[in-house]
């Protein structure tokens, strides 16, 4: 039966299926999938780098104060039961808290405690452990600790005072390079504002022998 032309007019064009028009092309497809094991081993690089750090065993030992202020005469008697720069060594006592605190709740580290009677076993006298940083090392090790802070207050004068830090790794025994953070006045916000930023400086020190030892394996 012919057809007329006002039911040629009324018949749709014929299409493609409307799927086709969206389809991703094989090569794209292809390519998305050798990209996913790519993806996966870098999520679980970045979270291995990070998971060390976060638990890291830090054991921070009391800070020992080298008061310069004071006449060399009485020098010997600055740890004694009435010493002269009492005010100062309450100072001291202080630190040591401030920066596990500082570790412990800015930068995740574990905070390993320190035994009195090992640190007294340790410990052979002023400066002993700062300056032998196997036998700090050895003392770390004693406690379960990776890292052991060793630090020291030193006032040259009644303006300004150091925090000298000798961070040490107990695995190897061997220190990282010295931290030296400035503290201006006596206040105890300045000593926070101290303690922090040489808790930041900790923190990037650790951190930077850690990603070394990873390239390294």
């Amino acid at each position: 039966m012919p057809v007329n032309k006002s039911q040629r007019g009324r018949e749709a064009p014929s299409r493609l299926p409307a799927a086709s028009e969206h389809s991703t092309p094989p090569i794209i497809k292809k390519r998305a999938r050798s990209l996913r094991p790519f993806i996966v081993m870098l999520f679980i690089s970045l979270l291995l780098a990070w998971i060390p750090i976060a638990f890291a065993a830090v054991a921070v030992l009391d800070f020992e104060l080298n008061d310069l202020t004071m006449a060399e005469s009485d020098r010997a008697t600055q740890y004694s039961e009435n010493a002269p720069n009492a005010p100062e060594i309450a100072r001291t006592a202080t630190l040591a808290p401030l920066l596990r605190e500082a570790l412990n709740t800015q930068y995740d580290f574990t905070i390993t405690p320190v035994p009195t009677a090992l640190y007294a076993e340790a410990d052979q006298g002023f400066g002993y452990l700062f300056s032998h940083p196997n036998a700090a090392a050895s003392l770390g090790n004693s406690m379960n600790a990776e890292w052991v802070v060793v630090s020291r207050l030193h006032k040259p004068s009644f303006l300004f005072a150091y925090l000298i830090t000798h961070v040490i790794h107990v695995p190897t025994g061997k220190p990282l390079p010295e931290i030296i953070v400035e503290i201006k006045g006596q206040q105890q916000k300045l000593n926070q504002r101290g303690v922090n930023a040489l808790a930041r400086q900790i923190n990037e020190a650790i951190n930077t022998v850690t990603q070394q030892q990873k390239v390294k394996k």
